[in-house]
């Protein structure tokens, strides 16, 4: 089950990243300055361009918040029991010395079989973590794209058209992936559960050290 549901989210993860990089493929296609060219580019072809482009950035933010509403209970259930073996992974490694000698061999067998449990977990969150992580930077290349222009000498067609887009850009970057709404899927989830699981690596060797 954990494979099917990674898989699905990845590929259509990869589905929507695809589309924001062809996005952004496409406004590069304008010209440097959004200066008209007599045989390439037209005023109204600019103008044409840069108000069909905030449609398509925006139908792809309304297919993220879709993916949000449907995938967000799964994506907590998924999150949260993953955070558990991971946990319950590093415990049972760590207090595999309690086991005597004669169980050798089934210690081994518990701590590789643990270590893999651990390991497919942490490959599968940050899977996840990364797509969505590609998706986020692509959504903010947009915006890099027009601080580059010097609005103050540009048309004023063309200046409203880019002032609009990079307030919708920021609305559209404020309704990030999250669980459920419960937390919002990015890289920050890494350092605090990096943080967490050290926290509990470090415990039981504290006990043995305080007995």
């Amino acid at each position: 089950m954990d494979y099917v549901v990674v898989i699905s989210l990845c590929f259509f993860l990869q589905n929507v990243y695809v589309r924001f990089q062809t996005l952004n493929d496409l406004w590069k296609c304008l010209p440097a300055d959004l200066v008209p060219f007599s045989d390439q580019w037209t005023h109204i072809e600019i103008v044409i361009l840069m108000e069909n482009t905030p449609l398509l950035h925006a139908e792809l933010c309304d297919l993220l918040k879709m993916f949000t509403l449907g995938y967000g209970r799964m994506l907590l259930s998924f999150f949260i029991f993953s955070f558990i073996n991971m946990l319950f992974s590093v415990y049972i490694v760590l207090n595999s010395y309690e086991l005597s000698g004669s169980k050798a061999n089934a210690n081994v067998f518990k701590n590789m079989l643990m270590l893999s449990i651990y390991a497919q977990c942490v490959t599968f969150l940050m899977s996840i973590i990364t797509f969505v992580s590609f998706i986020n930077k692509k959504r903010l290349e947009m915006i890099s794209y027009l601080r580059l222009y010097r609005i103050s000498i540009l048309h004023l067609d063309i200046k409203r058209q880019i002032k609009m887009f990079m307030n919708q850009i920021s609305v559209c970057y404020s309704d990030q992936i999250s669980a459920f709404g419960f937390f919002d899927i990015n890289l920050n989830l890494v350092t605090s559960w990096n943080y967490n699981i050290g926290t509990n690596e470090k415990s039981p060797n504290d006990i043995e050290t305080k007995q």
